[in-house]
């Protein structure tokens, strides 16, 4: 097994749980704890055997039920500071009492002994954040008024429709699509299947192989403010399906979002520094290019990439500009936001398709965006 439960593998790190959690946890894979030796004392013992277990959770083999390692995987990357907040939230859908005592380690893992798919729920969330690069289609009717409270609430239809498609294209039966409402956009979560994959594996000393349906979950975004649809997905055939099916069943017309050039990069030819000028756009405190790429086209696809700190100060030193022949083809931006100390990373390609870090500041990177190029 590949997987590593690293910060379970250190003790100091097991009495961060209250006992009595950390007991109920394990008692969920008593056999397995069994096999190896291990003796699950009763919850409101005090002689857990802390050396022991994390030795066990250090060397994670394929007898670890996969329940254990999937409940250990979601309560480490939770059961933080960072997201205690979010935790207390799931608590009350679970009607859990909280405790003054209870860390956020604690929390999680009494969430997740109390209904596991609030957690997952909360982990798949998170892809949205992890996700950078996403394709932009406009809506096709510039007056096309979005509502969120006109939205159909029952998704089953879209769901049937993407779980033929993702079949017909050998992928498994079934798709799920979750809704995920945030200030001014809808964000979908699609859930399907992935072609099916044979690995090597072991099973004990024996070499042999396993068989198994990977899963992906995609991405789109309902832009309420600037009417349009992004996406994330593995590949084009499944934009193109995306685009028509959210059309269809959200606003009963397949067409309702189409592709368009989004952005142009042109302002930077035309305007130079000046069009990174960025005073009228909330929340952005300045903005340098660090990567441009010219494709000068012909046969042999010739394309000269300029990087630098600033690569418009940098061909200012030496007396240069921007030539006139190529198509700039890609850009690369550092955007400075308020109240942040680092620059955001924001990458262009002429067309429609942008990427960088997403957020609940990415709404402002977007503004920059449309207002700039």
């Amino acid at each position: 097994m590949a997987f590593k439960l690293k910060c379970f593998s250190h003790p100091d790190v097991l009495k961060q749980f209250q006992p009595e959690i950390l007991i109920r946890l394990l008692e969920t894979s008593r056999l397995f704890f069994e096999m190896k030796g291990f003796a699950i004392p009763a919850p409101e013992a005090d002689n857990l055997d802390y050396l022991a277990l994390a030795g066990i959770l250090a060397e994670p083999d394929e007898d670890m039920p996969a329940d254990l390692v999937e409940a250990l995987h979601l309560i480490s990357e939770l059961g933080t500071d960072e997201y205690f907040d979010d935790l207390l939230q799931l608590a009350a859908e679970a009607d859990l009492e909280v405790t003054d005592e209870m860390t956020a380690s604690d929390l999680a893992a009494r969430i997740w002994l109390q209904d596991p798919q609030l957690l997952e729920r909360r982990d798949r969330e998170g892809l949205f954040d992890r996700r950078k690069s996403f394709d932009s289609f406009r809506a096709s009717d510039p007056e096309l008024a979005i509502s969120v409270h006109e939205l159909p609430a029952d998704l089953s239809g879209l769901e049937a429709e993407l779980g033929s498609y993702f079949k017909e294209k050998k992928k498994g039966k079934g798709c799920r699509v979750i809704p995920r409402y945030a200030p001014a956009e809808v964000r979908f979560l699609v859930q399907h299947g992935q072609p099916c994959r044979r690995e090597p594996s072991r099973k004990g000393a024996q070499s042999t192989c396993t068989f198994f349906r990977p899963e992906r979950t995609d991405v789109v975004v309902l832009d309420l403010t600037h009417r349009e649809l992004r996406m994330n997905a593995a590949s084009a055939p499944d934009l193109r399906k995306y685009r028509e099916l959210f059309g269809q069943h959200l606003f009963g017309n397949p067409q309702a979002f189409v592709y368009a050039e989004k952005y142009t990069l042109e302002p930077l030819r035309a305007h130079g520094e000046d069009s990174l000028r960025c005073r009228d756009v909330e929340g952005v405190d300045s903005v340098r290019v660090t990567q441009m790429d010219f494709d000068f086209g012909g046969a042999f696809e010739n394309v000269v990439t300029e990087r630098a700190h600033d690569v418009f100060k940098a061909m200012a030193l030496r007396r240069a500009g921007i030539p006139a022949e190529p198509v700039i083809r890609k850009a690369v931006f550092k955007v400075k936001l308020q109240g942040e100390k680092k620059p955001r990373t924001v990458s262009v390609k002429a067309g429609n398709k942008a990427g960088y870090q997403r957020g609940e500041e990415s709404a402002i990177v977007e503004n920059w965006l449309v207002a700039s190029m």
